[in-house]
């Protein structure tokens, strides 16, 4: 490789929203941080090698100091990125794969906030977390943005190159990022540049020279550094480096840099022609981590399906001129709202939905000893914080949801007499049929199947109470169905019309059977006898005892209408008795499956599966992430994680033209083909079709909690597929389930049956989503695959076509009079 020439500084500090401090504290001082940066770019250096520069690695702190900073600090920011001396990156945060594309759609939107400003935005920096959505490339690239830099840290992984490294990273529709994989941006601080500790920083700098220097894959004679940290205050000390560096090494020049322009020396050198095409999802080793707040995660993904819902109601509401409603007397949600929001609370509401689901999905999940200290107040606190953007959006877009759902339907708002009807709403554009659950008088649940027209509504009469009697074997005309009580879930699930046996009678517990993973205590690994971070590719293990639950009453089954329930209780070792439910319906393939759990808190590695051993031989997983579906191992970044995956909604599994389409609507973590824990496997091995529902653990050392506790209800779907299990077909359930049926009972209520008069076609292969936005109800078009389509929005005597590029996605803007922009 070229000799090093020239080292380029990063001054930045790594944004947490909490870990060194409370979310409630460090979220502002973010936003104050931006001033500080002005004065110090003011007071400093101008000029020179050792001129302040400065990057700002997340976009929220600025975009929320253009909204409240005077115009003239305003426009002091924007002169500062013109002369280059300051970088303001696009992400809106260093975001976890929890993140949907919606709420990606948020942020990289916010970016208009700057650009209005006078402000450019080329770059995002993502720091820490080991992975990021392939959907993202897509996004990036609308946004703007061309360029990507991963700072990530390696704890609890393995990143995709040697750091570090540069690649074209290429988007499921063929655009691409250059992509900088750098070092940990902790170094900084570990290294003394942050603090100038000159004599520490030359020496480490010096060895990180000498190891770029001996790489035969690092092409470039640029180094970049960073000189940042958690949560660290803006100071000129990293300066001092760059005078005793460049004192001592005349033929290796130091000066400070933005990331912009750091890239730009890059992207100058003739190395980049050479550079390699990297094509798949950056799989994150980290997003274990969602499973050590099952309970919160869940809130987290019912918020955003609430908020999805809520606002395509609230715009077919706007878009049919719902009647004004009689008002509800009680400020609850079971009768309906006391009041309706005008256009503008409704548009400031799911605005600030958005910026609690992505302050939420960002990266920080407690404190810094939250292992050390699991019972310190502070610790306590900092997850109180955390968890609270989950309740604070789940709070508000239920309540969206409600409000919007009654205005829609017209149904009234208190009470009547007279017959009861399951009431629901379709928020999508594709007429679905479903079983739904409903209330019914605040005393009991129903079930029944309900086909919903496109952005529409129907109603049904609820079903008679159930008949129960006990039993291990149900049939129905679609299924035969199984259920052993020792294996704790069903053992065999017969598809009647294909003939397809769809569990795998070869593993020793059923489907549907919760299991529960422990260390074995006698193992000598590392993590148990040393430390809990050495949980680490580079001590494969420890070794795992697997148990699954077993039950011993005989299960009950449910019938009530068309609608069957097979229920059974199972104990897992040392924890209370759970129920699982299986939900079947005439004349329906869809299967809904229901595991309600007790979850004491319990410290020490461990954790808890739902299982779903599906009979697929040799198997390829499709995965939905974040604006895409990717081939599981197949379409990933090398070395990135292989033994869990976090997904949004949907798997399809197939193999041979048969297949299953499995969603999840709680709980995104997964293991496919088996159990993978402790593997740090560079290659998927799939023992069969096997889904592995992870739904918690606590293998962390830091951040993340260090117990497992929460009763909830877990929900999954899913149905055969005989052929044609397309990532197109993934996709569009993972959409569904997002935006699930909005069901709910009415008594004595006239509804308003029917379609909105918005029609989006092909629904197959586009995805609408709905909103209320300024000057009218926007149509947010999203192409589903890879091959362009020619989209049409119909609404009255309006039609407006639009041609979408594969994974493409557009824009309608309906006016409730009609009329389209």
């Amino acid at each position: 490789m070229p000799a090093i020439r020239q080292i380029l500084l990063i001054g930045h500090t790594h944004h947490d929203v909490g870990y060194t401090n409370s979310p409630r504290l460090i979220d502002e001082l973010h936003r104050d941080l931006v001033g500080a940066v002005l004065r110090l770019a003011e007071e400093g250096p101008t000029s020179g090698p050792a001129a302040f520069r400065w990057t700002f690695e997340v976009a929220r702190p600025v975009l929320r100091f253009v909204r409240d900073a005077a115009p003239a600090d305003v426009e002091r920011l924007a002169e500062l990125v013109a002369q280059g001396r300051i970088s303001i990156t696009g992400g809106y945060l260093n975001m976890t794969q929890l993140t949907s594309e919606t709420e990606f759609d948020a942020a990289y939107d916010a970016l208009q906030t700057l650009a209005e400003a006078g402000i450019r935005v080329r770059t995002e920096q993502h720091g820490d977390v080991n992975g990021i959505a392939w959907g993202t490339v897509e996004q990036m690239r609308r946004a703007g943005i061309e360029r990507l830099v991963m700072a990530l840290n390696p704890d609890h992984g393995r990143a995709p190159l040697p750091q570090p490294s540069a690649f074209w990273w290429e988007g499921p529709s063929r655009d691409r990022v250059f992509t900088f994989l750098s070092t940990h941006y902790g170094f900084g601080e570990e290294w003394g540049i942050v603090d100038g500790d000159v004599d520490l920083a030359e020496g480490r700098i010096g060895e990180f020279v000498e190891a770029l220097e001996a790489r035969d894959d690092y092409p470039f004679d640029v180094a970049i550094v960073h000189a940042g940290n958690d949560n660290r205050w803006p100071t000129a000390r990293f300066l001092d480096v760059v005078h005793a560096w460049n004192a001592a090494h005349p033929s290796i020049a130091m000066r400070t840099a933005t990331i912009d322009e750091a890239l730009d020396v890059l992207q100058g050198s003739p190395a980049i022609d050479g550079l390699p095409v990297l094509r798949g999802e950056w799989s994150d080793w980290w997003s274990h981590g969602h499973g050590s707040t099952a309970r919160e995660v869940a809130v987290y993904r019912e918020a955003r399906s609430f908020a999805h819902a809520g606002q395509a109601m609230a715009a077919l509401a706007e878009l049919t001129a719902a009647p004004a409603l009689p008002l509800s007397e009680v400020m609850g949600y079971r009768r309906g709202p006391v009041r309706l929001r005008t256009p503008d609370e409704l548009r400031r509401d799911l605005a600030h939905v958005d910026e609690q689901l992505l302050l939420f999905g960002e990266h920080t999940w407690g404190s810094w000893e939250t292992y050390s200290k699991p019972f310190s107040t502070f610790s306590h606190s900092a997850w109180n914080a955390k968890a609270a953007f989950a309740y604070d959006a789940y709070d508000r877009a239920r309540d969206l949801a409600l409000e919007s759902w009654f205005r829609l339907t017209g149904a009234p708002a208190n009470e009547v007499t007279g017959a009861t009807h399951i009431v629901a709403v379709n928020p999508t554009a594709r007429e679905r049929s479903e079983i739904v659950t409903a209330e019914i008088d605040g005393m009991r649940r129903a079930r029944a199947v309900v086909t919903v027209p496109g952005f529409g509504i129907a109603a049904v009469p609820v079903p008679p109470l159930p008949t129960v009697e006990t039993g291990t074997t149900v049939e129905t005309d679609r299924y035969r169905v199984v259920v052993d009580p020792e294996r704790g879930g069903i053992r065999s699930l017969v598809h009647l019309p294909s003939g397809r046996e769809l569990v795998d009678a070869t593993v020793e517990h059923g489907l549907g059977a919760i299991v529960l993973e422990q260390v074995d205590p006698d193992d000598p690994h590392p993590m148990l006898t040393r430390n809990p971070k050495d949980f680490h590719p580079d001590f494969p293990g420890p070794g795992f005892r697997r148990v699954a639950a077993r039950g011993e009453r005989m299960p009950e089954i449910a019938r009530a209408g068309a609608v069957t329930e097979l229920r059974w209780r199972s104990t897992p070792p040392g924890l209370p008795e759970a129920e699982t439910t299986l939900v079947l319906a005439e004349g329906s393939d869809e299967l809904l499956l229901e595991v309600s759990l007790v979850k004491p808190e319990r410290f020490g590695p461990e954790s808890i599966f739902v299982a779903f051993p599906f009979a697929v031989d040799d198997p390829e997983f499709l995965l939905e992430t974040a604006g895409a579906v990717y081939a599981a191992d197949r379409e990933q970044l090398p070395d990135t994680s292989r033994d869990w995956y976090s997904i949004q909604h949907a798997i399809g599994v197939h193999a041979g033209g048969r297949g299953i389409l499995w969603e999840s609507r709680d709980a995104p973590l997964v293991q496919l083909g088996g159990f993978h824990t402790g593997h740090w496997a560079r290659e998927l091995a799939a023992r069969g079709g096997h889904i592995n529902s992870w739904l918690m653990n606590n293998l962390h050392f830091t951040n993340f909690q260090a117990r497992q506790e929460g009763t909830r209800r877990y929900r999954y779907r899913f149905r055969p597929v005989a052929s044609g299990l397309s990532r197109e077909l993934v996709r569009l359930a993972g959409v569904e389930s997002l935006a699930g049926l909005q069901a709910r009972a009415v008594r004595g209520a006239s509804v308003r049956a029917g379609v909105a008069g918005l029609e989006v076609t092909p629904v197959d292969r586009v995805a609408a989503e709905l909103r209320p936005v300024a000057g009218g109800i926007r149509v947010r078009l999203r192409n589903l695959g890879a091959t362009p389509v020619e989209a049409s929005v119909v609404f009255g005597e309006t039609r407006v076509t639009r041609e979408l590029p594969g994974h493409g996605r557009d824009d309608v803007v309906l006016d409730p009079g009609a009329s389209a922009v």
